[in-house]
């Protein structure tokens, strides 16, 4: 299982003022998700990620960035897509364009695409 962490404050120095925490943080996870490791820092934002690589063990990076339509798109995920083929023939067919085969990806073009429901 992987390792997720991470950090909201609404001064966003603190968030870049935090980055060795972060560190920790993540080193501390590497039990959690040998495979693969991620720090992600935007604003008042950090997302944390200790991969278990699973599935598309070279190209399923996290926390994962999606750029689309202006907007910007960041995920961090642990669980597993039951219907990732089908998501991702849908998603392809209206003009999505994937770079890997991770479930991951998938999930964030779908949220993308249709929002959290």
């Amino acid at each position: 299982m992987c390792g997720i962490a991470g950090q909201i404050s609404a001064d966003p120095n603190k968030i870049a003022a935090n980055y060795p925490a972060y560190c920790r943080m993540q080193k501390s996870l590497a039990r959690r998700g040998p495979d693969q490791r991620g720090i992600y820092l935007h604003g008042h934002a950090a997302l944390i990620h200790a991969r278990l690589a699973v599935v598309d063990l070279e190209n399923g990076c996290q926390p994962m960035v999606l750029d689309q339509g202006g907007e910007k798109y960041i995920l961090v995920y642990n669980g597993e897509l039951y219907n990732t083929p089908e998501l991702h023939a849908q998603l392809a067919a209206l003009g999505h364009r994937f770079v890997s085969h991770s479930d991951t990806e998938v999930l964030l073009h779908a949220f993308a695409q249709w929002g959290p429901d």
